[in-house]
C-alpha cells in the first residue's frame, strides 16, 4: 500500500524539518503556519509565504476541475429512452447534442438514437458514456442509415491510424498533443455505425466557442467579432502542429473544420476565456482536432488521391484561418461551392478587411492557402508553412512554459496538502476503532492510545476556562512535526489528567505507522481469504 510507507518515505527524506503547507485558506482560520527547525543540528532557512496570486490560480484550478467532475458525472434518467441509442457495452450515458432534452422526451421508440442530420451527411448522435471494459468515459458518435459501411472498411480504418506513428518522434499519430485520440469503430446489432474517441469535459468546438450568437449579443451588436491576431497564431500553430505529424505519416486529416476542432482552457490557470481580448497569454487555450477517421470511413468508396486529400486539408486551414479573423463561418460555404474558385472569391472579399486588420504575414498566410497563381496551381505543403511559422512557434513555446510553470505551482500545492490529508486518513483509520480482529479494546493499547492523545493534543484542545481552542495554525504546525518525524517533545494526557506521557513527533509517526501497517496487513488477509472462498 502506497499510503503505508509514505511516513517511512518522509522519515528519511525530512526528517528533522517541518515544512509549510502552501494551501489557499490554511492561513485564514488561526494563523499561518510557519516553518520551525527544533533539534535540528543545522540551520534551515524559513520558507517564504506563498504569494497570493498562487493561492488564487490553485482555487481558480479546483473550481475548474470540480466543475469539470460534475460535468462528468452526468447521466440520463433511467426511463429516458434514448438509453437503447447506447450499445450495451457503454453505461452511464449522456448526450451532448444541441437538441433539447423537452424535443427527445416523446420520440417514438422506433427512432430512438437516429439524430438530426450532422455535418457528415448522416443522422448523428452524440453521447458520454463510460466502458464497461476499462471504466473510463468516452466521446460516443452513432451513426444511422449508413449503408456503405462494413466491418472490414472500420477495421482498415482503424488500423491504418493505429498504426500511424509520427517518424520524427516515433510515436503514435493519435498521441499528439493537438488531436483527439480515436480509440475503436464498430457496427452494433441495430446496424448503427459509432466511433470512439476521448472526451474532454466542458471542451466547445471553435465555431461554438468564437462564433456563437449569444457571444455578439453581449456587446450590443450581431455584427461578427473578429478574433485578435496573437490568438489566431496560437490556433494556427497548434493546428499546423497536429497537421504536419499526420502528414508526415502518410496520412490525410480530412476532418479540419470550425464545428471539428475542440477548444479547452488550459488547467494551469483555471482562469474563463477573455473574449474581449482573447490573448492567448491570457486565455493559454489548448486546440484540438476531433472526429479523426470518420471521414474515412464514411467515404471509404470515394478512393480519393492522397496528394488531393492533403491538399484539401492546407485548404480547409486557410478556412479556418479566414473565419478566425473575420468572425465569420467560410467553411461551410466554400466546401460545398467549388472549392478553389470559391476559396479566391471569398479571400478578395475580405481582403481589404485583413489588410486593414491583420499583419501582412497572417494576410499572406491566408492568400498562399487559399489562392492559386500561374506558378503554383496548389497550395503549400505543410512543411512549407511550418518554415512560414517558424518566429511564431516559439511565442507558443513561451505560452506552453508559463502554463508549465502554474501547473507545477498548483500541483505543490495539492502536494503539500496531500500530505496532510494521507496523516488525517491515518489517523481516522486507527482511532477510535471499535475493534480489530478478536481484539475488543485494539485502539486503547499501546500505540494505538498514544496515537488516541495526539488527536486530543491536536484537535481538542481547550484554554482554562474550558472553551475550545480552534488554532488552525497549531494544527498545521503539528502535522507538519509528524510528517517530518521531529525530535522535539511533547506532554499527551488523557482526558481526565490521570495519564500522563512525554513523547517525540518521532514517536508518534512510529507508533502510527506500526499501527496502521497492521491494519493494512489484516485487510489484505481478509480479501485473500473472500477471493480465495469465491473460488472454492
Amino acid at each position: 500500500d502506497n499510503s503505508s510507507s509514505s511516513i517511512q518515505n518522509n522519515n528519511s527524506t525530512y526528517e528533522g524539518t517541518a515544512y509549510q503547507w502552501g494551501s489557499g485558506g490554511m492561513d485564514a482560520g488561526g494563523g499561518a503556519p510557519t516553518t520551525t527547525t527544533a533539534n535540528v543540528p543545522c540551520t534551515v532557512p524559513a520558507v517564504n509565504p506563498r504569494p497570493s496570486s498562487t493561492r488564487a490560480r490553485t482555487t481558480q484550478s479546483w473550481r475548474r476541475h470540480r466543475n469539470l467532475s460534475l460535468l462528468s458525472l452526468r447521466e440520463m434518467d433511467p426511463d429516458d429512452p434514448r438509453h437503447k441509442a447506447v450499445p450495451p457495452s457503454f453505461v452511464r450515458a449522456y448526450p451532448l447534442d444541441d437538441d433539447d432534452d423537452s424535443n427527445n422526451r416523446g420520440v417514438n421508440n422506433n427512432n430512438v438514437g437516429r439524430g438530426k442530420r450532422s455535418s457528415f451527411g448522416y443522422p448523428a448522435s452524440l453521447f458520454q458514456a463510460t466502458s464497461r471494459e476499462d471504466d473510463h468515459l468516452y466521446a460516443l458518435r452513432r451513426f444511422d442509415n449508413v449503408r456503405c459501411v462494413s466491418h472490414q472498411i472500420l477495421q482498415t480504418v482503424y488500423d491504418a491510424w493505429a498504426n500511424a506513428v509520427d517518424p520524427t518522434a516515433q510515436r503514435s499519430v493519435m498521441d499528439h498533443p493537438n488531436i483527439v485520440k480515436f480509440h475503436r469503430c464498430f457496427i452494433s446489432h441495430r446496424s448503427a455505425v459509432f466511433f470512439i474517441h476521448d472526451y474532454y469535459p466542458g471542451a466547445v468546438t471553435l465555431k461554438e466557442k468564437l462564433l456563437d450568437r449569444q457571444q455578439q449579443r453581449q456587446y450590443g451588436n450581431h455584427h461578427p467579432m473578429p478574433m485578435t491576431e496573437p490568438f489566431i497564431w496560437s490556433c494556427v500553430t497548434q493546428l499546423v502542429s497536429a497537421l504536419r505529424v499526420i502528414h508526415a505519416s502518410n496520412m490525410a486529416c480530412r476532418c479540419l473544420r470550425l464545428n471539428r476542432v475542440l477548444c479547452i482552457p488550459s488547467t494551469g490557470n483555471g482562469l474563463n476565456v477573455n473574449e474581449t481580448t482573447m490573448n492567448c497569454r491570457a486565455v493559454k487555450m489548448r486546440f484540438r482536432i476531433n472526429c479523426i477517421g470518420i471521414v474515412d470511413a464514411l467515404e471509404f468508396e470515394a478512393r480519393k488521391r492522397l496528394p488531393d486529400l492533403r491538399a484539401e486539408d492546407m485548404r480547409c486551414l486557410g478556412r479556418i484561418i479566414l473565419s478566425l479573423a473575420t468572425g465569420t463561418d467560410v467553411t461551410d460555404v466554400t466546401a460545398t461551392s467549388g472549392g478553389g474558385e470559391e476559396d479566391e472569391k471569398t479571400f478578395h472579399q475580405c481582403d481589404a478587411f485583413l489588410t486593414q486588420s491583420y499583419s501582412h504575414e497572417l494576410r499572406n498566410l491566408i492568400a498562399s492557402l487559399l489562392t492559386s497563381s500561374p506558378d503554383r496551381l496548389h497550395p503549400p505543403s505543410i512543411f512549407d508553412v511550418c518554415t512560414v511559422l517558424a518566429n511564431r512557434v516559439f511565442d507558443e513555446l513561451d505560452c506552453t512554459n508559463e502554463t508549465s510553470d502554474d501547473l507545477d505551482s498548483c500541483l505543490s500545492v495539492e502536494y503539500e496538502s496531500s500530505r496532510a490529508l494521507n496523516l488525517l486518513l491515518q489517523l481516522g483509520f486507527v482511532n477510535e476503532r471499535p475493534e480489530f480482529g478478536v481484539d475488543g479494546r485494539w485502539s486503547e493499547t499501546g500505540d494505538c492510545y498514544v496515537l488516541k492523545l495526539f488527536r486530543d493534543y491536536v484537535f481538542h484542545q481547550a484554554d482554562e476556562a474550558g472553551r475550545p481552542v480552534m488554532d488552525l495554525g497549531h494544527v498545521i504546525t503539528a502535522l507538519n512535526k509528524l510528517d517530518a518525524a521531529d525530535d522535539e517533545r511533547i506532554v499527551l494526557t488523557s482526558r481526565d489528567g490521570s495519564s500522563l506521557l512525554v513523547v517525540s513527533y518521532a514517536d508518534v509517526a512510529r507508533c502510527l505507522r506500526t499501527a496502521y501497517n497492521e491494519l493494512c496487513e489484516g485487510s489484505s488477509n481478509l480479501i485473500a481469504r473472500r477471493r480465495q472462498h469465491r473460488h472454492h
